[in-house]
């Protein structure tokens, strides 16, 4: 499980340093792609569930064939190093402007980069007191 908010930079290099909970969850690699405003993280085990809902999503109409396509296509594997940090794709962090300043968001099943003052926009937009309803 992925949870947490966790301030990080990116090294010169793009690569993110985990937090240890991460860490282990993603020890035998990762997937990253694209997801919405951010850059998603799962582990090979919840991309490939991502991939089979949006798949049945496309089969029962509720999808078309071009987002399971795009989604898909991209996915890229990601490890993680002996220090803990995740190699982010420069083509990834150039279309989403992740430069340095980044927060790491767990968000139970995938983790998701978001540029620092981005998160900071999707915070100031949200209230608190939405999630009490499903609590």
């Amino acid at each position: 499980m992925l949870t947490g908010e966790h301030t990080r930079s990116l090294d010169d290099k793009g690569r993110l340093s985990l937090p240890p909970a991460f860490r282990s969850v993603l020890a035998e690699g990762a997937y990253v792609a694209i997801y919405k405003q951010c850059l998603g993280i799962w582990t090979a085990e919840e991309a490939r569930s991502a991939l089979e809902r949006l798949e049945a999503a496309v089969r029962a109409g509720e999808a078309t064939g071009d987002e399971f396509r795009r989604f898909s296509s991209s996915l890229e594997p990601a490890t993680v190093d002996a220090q803990g940090r995740l190699n982010l794709p420069a083509s990834k962090r150039e279309a989403l402007g992740l430069d340095k300043n980044v927060v790491l968001v767990g968000v139970f099943n995938r983790g998701e980069v978001w540029d620092a003052d981005e998160w900071e926009s999707v915070l100031s937009e949200r209230s608190s007191d939405d999630i009490g309803r499903w609590l």
